[in-house]
């Protein structure tokens, strides 16, 4: 009986199948992915200053977290190691003795004084979108809403001439909406923007601290030209 099913099987070609499907995928064309043996890809060339889409670098590029509580520190002065630079069309904080970015969003950042939010969820149609109001470094403006029936701590965001963009999220209006309250002056720009069309709404990432703190922030770009004195509506 093994000896009728043993022929039966090499009739059909079922010991042939196996074989023939190795070789086809040993002859298929390499992947992007692939690389010759002992061979080492190219990296990247360098960013610069065109626009790129939010997001493009890798996780590779940021600080990461176990050197934060060294590196994310102030010097003599009292001031932030830190700089902003253009990196893939948007404007990053970079810790200088690695050449690293910091994220948004970046609990540590506050500490310094340092405030950094992503939007999102900004309608394309707006005027202040239409207007390229908030290509990075554009000045913005932090509206407190004590009143708002939503969030008592409510923020809003508005562009030049009052050009409403969208509200800080829950979690940094309650922290930054006590600090408005004292009367305490922050100065806001833009720090990223993504105009995301056909119908889905971009993102705009915005940094806050004092005046004298966010020109610090830029001092790697001092032709910018880009900050000016904001009035902070109460």
């Amino acid at each position: 009986m093994d000896y009728l099913l043993d022929a039966a099987r090499r009739a059909t070609g079922m010991f042939r199948r196996p074989k023939l499907s190795l070789q086809k995928r040993s002859r298929s064309a390499p992947t992007a992915t692939s690389a010759p043996s002992g061979s080492v890809e190219p990296a990247a060339a360098p960013p610069d200053d065109r626009v790129a889409p939010l997001g493009t670098p890798g996780v590779a590029h940021y600080l990461p977290s176990e050197d934060w509580e060294e590196l994310l520190v102030t010097d003599g002065d009292g001031l932030p190691t830190l700089y902003l630079q253009m990196h893939t069309g948007e404007l990053r904080l970079t810790e200088p003795t690695t050449g690293k970015l910091v994220a948004v969003g970046n609990h540590h950042l506050r500490r310094m004084g340092i405030w950094t939010v992503d939007l999102g969820g900004v309608d394309a149609r707006k005027t202040a979108v239409r207007e390229g109001l908030l290509q990075p470094g554009s000045p913005v403006s932090l509206v407190r809403e004590p009143d708002n029936a939503h969030d008592g701590n409510a923020i809003a965001v508005h562009a030049a001439a009052g050009r409403p963009v969208g509200y800080l999220n829950r979690k940094t209006a309650a922290g930054l909406s006590r600090l408005l309250d004292t009367g305490m002056r922050l100065e806001a720009i833009s720090i990223a923007f993504d105009s995301v069309t056909a119908g889905r709404p971009g993102g705009v990432k915005v940094l806050a601290a004092s005046p004298e703190l966010v020109r610090h922030l830029l001092r790697k770009r001092p032709g910018a030209g880009l900050i000016a004195p904001l009035d902070l509506a109460s």
